[in-house]
């Protein structure tokens, strides 16, 4: 059975600033507001500026050093040869078509629609997806519709359990995914609940992946695999604190052909900090398991023979945003209250 193992030194997150988070950011769900086309109201540009301001002060966005150096950083020479190279080559061409889409979804903004229902209420519906700039949406199909996702509340109370329901679009339209040859058409759905009574966060979703081939029809169970996250926030704490718990977050993938679990355990490390180790067993269903246990063997030695990524510039750079995270926790209650107070203030034509 493949095994992949790392451990990481992170800093201690505060439970209370984390409970004062959680309590912030539902009030910014609260202070959301619709207008007559459902879609929501957004404050002015120089509101929107100045919440921005207040997140680069606490370290959760580029500050405009990093951001100049972002947008004006040294060329990838891959680029480079694309914008230089030869009209007519048939590459080329595809990869100058998608740089031109990767800039057109940076350069994207979310949109969230209430397609129905009220706000928050059981059995309301929503639409999220990307616009450009001009508020045209970036996945345009013919010009009408675009790929997005629909929300749907399950359950909410903000006292016990709040539950959204997830479906990813795959085609154009406002009636969600449509049919392809035997009416199931691909894409991922699945659902998120907070017990916030039990401090626990689940995500259960369904991929059904938009390919198609000689030994997988559109519907195969080949192409579906069903994927289970769980945060159990006590049981983090207490592991944190030494004692024996089971695993407080564990990640599930089920493929026909293919098992893996994933967990992760802190426990007390040196100079206050948490050492959270984190463990991923894949196996094979079948006959399968050879061919799953070749795969992760190529994988392991092309991770560390790659010069772009590696385990341990991948561990770096999640570790760096952890400490970011940790050093901004408690300013960030004051921070997402401000938010939900400004989108709640704010009125039709105010973002301009």
């Amino acid at each position: 059975m493949p095994r992949l193992s790392h451990s990481l030194a992170l800093t201690p997150l505060g439970r209370a600033d984390l409970a004062r988070t959680v309590s912030s950011a539902y009030g910014v769900l609260r202070g959301a507001r619709f207008g007559e086309d459902g879609l929501l109201v957004l404050p002015s540009e120089k509101e929107l500026r100045r919440l921005e301001l207040r997140a680069e002060e606490l370290g959760l966005t580029l500050d405009q050093g990093e951001r100049t150096a972002h947008e004006h950083g040294t060329p990838d020479p891959w680029e480079e040869s694309v914008r230089t190279g030869e009209p007519g080559s048939t590459e080329r061409e595809i990869a100058a078509q998608d740089l031109a889409d990767e800039a057109a979804i940076e350069a994207a903004e979310p949109s969230l629609r209430l397609l129905s229902g009220e706000h928050l209420a059981p059995g309301s519906t929503y639409l999220v997806t990307e616009v450009d700039p001009e508020g045209r949406p970036v996945f345009a199909s013919d010009g009408e519709g675009w790929v997005g996702t629909d929300l749907t509340v399950a359950s909410w109370d903000e006292s016990g359990v709040c539950a959204v329901d997830f479906a990813m679009r795959e085609e154009a339209g406002t009636g969600g995914a449509s049919a392809e040859d035997d009416g199931e058409a691909p894409s991922t759905t699945g659902g998120v609940v907070h017990d916030r009574a039990r401090e626990t966060l689940a995500v259960d979703a369904e991929l059904r992946f938009p390919v198609r081939s000689a030994l997988a029809r559109w519907g195969s169970h080949l192409l579906r695999a069903r994927v289970r996250v769980r945060l159990d926030l006590p049981g983090w704490f207490a592991s944190a604190a030494g004692a024996a718990t089971p695993p407080p977050v564990t990640l599930e993938v089920e493929h026909p052909l293919v098992r893996a679990r994933g967990e992760a355990s802190p426990s007390p490390g040196t100079d206050g900090t948490w050492t959270v180790t984190g463990r991923l067993d894949v196996h094979g269903v079948g006959l399968s398991r050879p061919i799953v246990a070749v795969a992760a063997w190529a994988l392991r030695r092309s991770l560390r023979r790659s010069e772009q990524w590696s385990l341990e510039s991948g561990a770096a750079s999640f570790q760096q945003g952890w400490d970011d995270l940790a050093r901004a926790l408690p300013g960030l209650p004051d921070l997402l209250d401000d938010v939900a107070a400004t989108f709640a203030d704010a009125g039709p034509g105010d973002h301009r």
